[in-house]
């Protein structure tokens, strides 16, 4: 395979330089998705907005897509396990969402139904939010451990300091720089 542009010019050293620069901009564009997943949380935590939720998933899903895209830039071994760690958040508030969602579409339909059917509606309005509770409990308890575990310590080893969040620094991550 050349490293020659259609117009000829060679790249050859100039390409080691284009993949530093990717890598870099990269890892600045992750550790800017991490710190959006960490401003979430505690509004997901706190439970009284339930666009708070919504707003973890969706960074996390942003935060996904960049490290999708920025696989081949860094060394699997550190890569890896934080990547997994960005799918694991979406799931662990899948669950809540879902249920949130829902129970919106209920209430609306319950206050447009007919008397009749309306206490079969909130029958299943209050099983909805049971489940919800439950799955908010188990929400609750995976953001706890990720804020608290050695992920945000992982997190700014990897991507710098701002991307670890408010919880980094407090508790033993890894120290391993790489790829820049």
């Amino acid at each position: 395979m050349s490293n020659e542009t259609p117009a000829g010019q060679d790249l050859g050293a100039k390409k080691t330089d284009i993949d530093l620069a990717y890598r870099i901009a990269m890892k600045s564009l992750i550790a800017e998705r991490w710190r959006d997943v960490w401003k979430a949380v505690p509004t997901a935590l706190a439970g009284t907005d339930i666009e708070g939720v919504h707003d973890v998933r969706v960074a996390s899903r942003r935060l996904r897509a960049a490290m999708d895209v920025a696989v081949e830039c860094f060394p699997a071994s550190w890569y890896r396990p934080l990547h997994r760690v960005a799918k694991d958040i979406t799931g662990a508030l899948g669950e809540v969402r879902d249920r949130d969602v829902l129970l919106l579409a209920l209430t609306a339909e319950r206050d447009q139904a007919p008397l009749a059917e309306r206490p079969g509606i909130t029958r299943l309005i209050d099983r909805i939010e049971r489940e919800r509770m439950a799955s908010r409990a188990e929400m609750e308890s995976f953001l706890q451990r990720l804020m608290s575990g050695g992920t945000p310590n992982d997190v700014a080893a990897r991507f710098g300091p701002a991307a670890g969040g408010p919880a980094a620094g407090r508790k033993g991550g890894r120290d391993q720089e790489a790829g820049t």
